[in-house]
């Protein structure tokens, strides 16, 4: 059986979960972000947070009916927060293995000194909360580029390194349509230098009045941006992580911009940036200056050392596979 929950990706369950052919369990999320607006106003997260709570309540029988019906010997989430907090209150038997795997696991290990904000230290110190939550009911697994202790590499597949910085092709993608709509207006002020800007967010950008846009603009597909990944020379992106190892891992620079107010987005930007120093820089705005750094990029030995690194790690577990990941 699959847990998801009512953020997951349409496109993802339609393409990747319904061909599996296995029951769906879909339970209430707490939303954060708006994809037009940015962040979620906090008291509006924490009445969401106590809503979504008491729906987990109410969906005890048909929760426990599908854990019956799916009769697992091994549960794996991935920052599944409601599933976790369900598994906390109605602990399952010990015969049943749960493994937690989570990037934000990592965020813990951060000292106070690199944490730069206000709200990257409430934002760390809400992941302690949440992080009670799920070593109550199994481990707690990172997902890391690095070499830790119970971690796993971030990434099951690696992509083909970058052969050539030329054609110039810079992929972008924005969780909120205003950091796109900033980037076009930049390069529309400076010009692109001759570089293709591809640009994705969860709809195309409106054309100006009185010129084209400055850039190509895609709503959120995942077969486009796939085949634009294996040509890029560069990324610009929100602070998430898959793009970012993924970009790391071919061997093309990254510049990275939280979203504004996103806690988690700003505890990635810190872990990137000391992780990957010679390929990944993040900024709290975008800029001429650092956009033409990923244009103009050019590799040198260093940074292809840096990618190899996490090439190794990631061909480590496709081919040795991780005592981690054992079931019972």
């Amino acid at each position: 059986g699959v847990v998801a929950d009512t953020d997951a990706n349409e496109r993802m369950m339609r393409d990747m979960v319904e061909p599996l052919g296995v029951e769906v369990l879909t339970l209430p999320a707490i939303k954060l972000v708006d994809g037009e607006k940015g962040m979620v106003f906090l008291p509006l997260v924490l009445q969401n947070t106590l809503q979504v709570k008491g729906k987990i309540g109410r969906m005890h029988e048909e929760i426990s009916g599908f854990l019956k019906r799916s009769q697992p010997a091994f549960i794996v989430t991935f920052w599944h927060i409601t599933f976790a907090h369900f598994l906390r209150c109605n602990p399952l038997p010990p015969e049943i293995k749960v493994l937690h795997i989570a990037a934000q696991f990592g965020h813990l290990r951060l000292e106070n000194s690199q944490l730069h904000s206000p709200i990257e230290v409430i934002t760390k110190a809400t992941m302690e909360v949440m992080a009670a939550e799920f070593v109550s009911s199994g481990p707690c697994i990172t997902i890391s580029p690095k070499d830790l202790p119970d971690s796993l590499p971030p990434i099951l597949e690696v992509p083909r390194p970058v052969e050539s910085m030329t054609p110039r092709l810079i992929l972008c993608y924005f969780l909120v349509q205003h950091d796109a709509a900033t980037l076009e207006k930049i390069l529309a002020k400076h010009g692109t230098g001759g570089v293709e800007f591809h640009c994705f967010t969860s709809k195309p950008l409106p054309e100006p009045k009185g010129r084209k846009l400055a850039l190509h603009s895609h709503a959120k597909q995942r077969a486009l941006f796939q085949e634009l990944f294996a040509k890029c020379t560069g990324v610009i992106v929100s602070t998430g992580n898959e793009t970012i190892w993924e970009a790391v891992c071919r061997g093309v620079p990254v510049l990275t911009i939280p979203t504004d107010q996103h806690g988690e987005q700003l505890l990635n930007a810190s872990t990137h940036t000391v992780n990957f120093p010679k390929l990944v820089r993040a900024r709290n705005r975008l800029r001429i200056e650092d956009i033409r750094w990923v244009s103009e990029y050019q590799l040198d030995g260093a940074a292809v050392e840096e990618s190899n690194i996490l090439r190794s790690r990631v061909t480590s577990l496709a081919e040795n596979g991780s005592t981690l990941l054992a079931i019972p």
